[in-house]
């Protein structure tokens, strides 16, 4: 699954602003882990990038307004 800037890359990101590290295409929904396209398959990096998640959830929601719709 791409995310953040793989989006960019492979232009499959819509909105104004730039994805966050591990956002997916539907903004608001983080991958992490051996669901994202990346070479690197480590029980580790997948536990680091699910704390990362957790922030940039918590960033999305601080970010978005409360009546913005994303279907």
């Amino acid at each position: 699954m791409l995310t953040g800037s793989d989006l960019l890359q492979a232009d499959r990101w819509r909105l104004e602003r730039d994805p966050y590290l591990l956002e997916t295409s539907v903004p608001g929904i983080f991958a992490c882990g051996d669901v994202r396209f990346s070479p690197v398959k480590r029980v580790a990096a997948a536990v680091g990038e699910g704390s990362m998640a957790i922030a940039f959830v918590h960033q999305y929601l601080r970010d978005t307004p409360a009546h913005a719709s994303h279907s």
